[in-house]
């Protein structure tokens, strides 16, 4: 009798390991499935939030062009007036010709190379010379080397603009500064580069509706003006 107590005694830790070790596997296993249940979630939950994100950018892209195509609905109104205008502007450049045609001998002789502007008449040159020799030449034909603002001379170089031609205005060194060729100062409308030391020996010409500089020196046409007669 005394043979089976000491007999389950000492079954009873065995079934005990056995168990645990069973507990153990089991745990393991649960918890390779939970990790692998988290790993997943969180793959999706990265997928998502990418989704989400790339939802949100082509949002953001519907919504810039909304509001490119509101603006151009605002503007298009001013679009079309702006054409208009520029239809306008090409009719009275014309109609500026056709009156130079009619006005012409206020301009004096030869007809064919002066034009009228306002209260004034305009000649490109046809002889090349340098910038400095620009003013005896303008003289010699009973006019002045060019200075006016910028608006006027935008609306001059619309009726002459043919090749670089140059205007009264030099780098005058020891000012530092861009000088008609009477001294005074150009209009800040003229939209002169910054004047500075590379502009030593340059002066400024136009080329149809661009101004540039060039080297004094360099043969080309003379823009001069005269009041009308």
């Amino acid at each position: 009798a005394s043979s089976i107590p000491f007999v389950l005694y000492g079954i009873t830790p065995v079934v005990l390991g056995i168990f645990s070790l069973l507990l153990l596997v089991l745990c393991g296993f649960f918890g390779y499935q939970y990790f692998q249940t988290v790993e997943g979630s969180e793959t999706k939950m990265k997928s998502l939030n990418e989704l989400i994100e790339s939802f949100q950018s082509k949002a953001e892209k519907f919504l810039h062009v909304q509001n490119v195509l509101d603006q151009t609905k605002v503007l298009l109104p001013y679009v079309e007036t702006l054409e208009w205008l520029q239809s306008q502007k090409e009719y009275l450049i014309e109609a500026l010709h056709e009156l130079n045609q009619k006005q012409g001998d206020r301009c004096g002789p030869p007809l064919k190379h002066w034009v009228q502007y306002n209260d004034h008449c305009y000649h490109q040159t046809m002889e090349m010379v340098s910038w400095l020799n620009c003013s005896d030449l303008c003289v010699s034909l009973n006019a002045a080397f060019l200075k006016t603002d910028g608006s006027r001379l935008k609306n001059i170089m619309e009726l002459i603009a043919e090749g670089p031609t140059w205007l009264g205005l030099s780098y005058r060194e020891e000012d530092n500064e861009w000088r008609w060729e009477d001294g005074s100062s150009p209009s800040p409308g003229l939209g002169l580069p910054e004047p500075s030391l590379d502009f030593q020996g340059k002066c400024v010409h136009v080329n149809v509706h661009t101004l540039g500089t060039a080297n004094c020196t360099m043969p080309s046409s003379c823009l001069c003006e005269k009041a009308v007669r």
